[in-house]
């Protein structure tokens, strides 16, 4: 081999190798992705420390989770941004949800009026 391979050849190692440890000794994330059972987490949907679903509900599972709060006569508007209206019936009373389908969690709620 002449000079200069050999001083590629090594050159390409060195580099390889530095690589390597780089990749080694990267900081690990804040906050590994993953599910799991975590501090709050409790069998309510929705609690504001549910993790993320790993993603977007159909519409029949958004009315399941709204069900599940206990509301009734459910109705859905056109998604919009990760986030759907929903109306739907609790106590007598007729309310506009606001719904995000990728977290599984209410947003805002208003009361529209007294159910018929």
């Amino acid at each position: 081999m002449t000079n200069d391979r050999i001083h590629t050849t090594v050159r390409a190692i060195v580099i390889t190798t530095l690589l390597g440890l780089g990749a080694v000794a990267a900081p690990a994330m804040a906050q590994s992705p993953g599910f799991g059972f975590g501090p709050g987490f409790d069998d309510r949907p929705g609690d504001r420390f549910d993790p993320p679903l790993p993603m977007c509900m159909t519409d029949n599972q958004i009315r399941q989770t709204i069900a599940e709060y206990g509301y009734s006569h459910i109705s859905l508007n056109v998604p919009n941004e990760k986030r759907i209206q929903v109306r739907a019936t609790l106590d007598g009373t007729v309310y506009l949800i606001k719904f995000n389908y990728c977290t599984g969690r209410i947003e805002d709620r208003d009361a529209l009026r007294r159910a018929q």
